[in-house]
């Protein structure tokens, strides 16, 4: 009687694992894509100094062209440091269009710099939630890199996407 109680127990016990569980989801094949920005203006929004190194957060208005393509806003946080090399954090909302589908989603990005101008960093790609929730992209994931020689003012992005199902 103790054996079968304990059987039970444990055969139960498995099948809400399995529930909880579920069954595994497959994501759409992903897909390489690429494109251009350009930063068509910028607001400083806080300016410091402090041990050498300079601190800048902007609101930057960038324009994507590409695969991927749309307006952004942008807001970084630059560190400027005093041998010229900076490094660089932000996020960017864009209202954009890939893959045929548009609405609305969030890149974080961060990266860094050197005293020629030349830049360069990585990015996600997270679909939209709260506020900025936009069903069309709201399951789009991806990662990505980006690179600049001019400051970043312009320069060159490429990654990889998919979109759940």
């Amino acid at each position: 009687m103790r054996n079968s109680w304990r059987k039970a127990l444990l055969g139960g016990g498995m099948a809400v694992a399995a529930l909880l569980v579920g069954s595994p989801g497959s994501a759409s094949t992903h897909a390489a894509f690429n494109g251009t920005f350009q930063n068509t203006s910028a607001v400083i929004t806080d300016f410091r100094q402090a041990d050498g190194n300079t601190f800048i957060s902007e609101t930057v208005h960038v324009v994507y062209a590409g695969d991927l393509s749309g307006s952004v806003v942008e807001q970084i946080d630059l560190v400027i440091h005093p041998n010229g090399s900076l490094n660089f954090n932000g996020v960017d909302t864009c209202a954009c269009t890939l893959a045929g589908r548009s609405g609305t989603v969030v890149f974080p990005f961060s990266g860094t710099g050197d005293a020629s101008g030349a830049s360069g960093g990585r990015f996600t790609i997270k679909g939209a939630t709260g506020a900025l929730a936009d069903r069309a992209l709201a399951d789009l994931h991806g990662v990505g890199t980006f690179q600049s020689s001019n400051g970043g003012s312009s320069g060159s992005f490429s990654g990889d996407y998919h979109f759940d199902p």
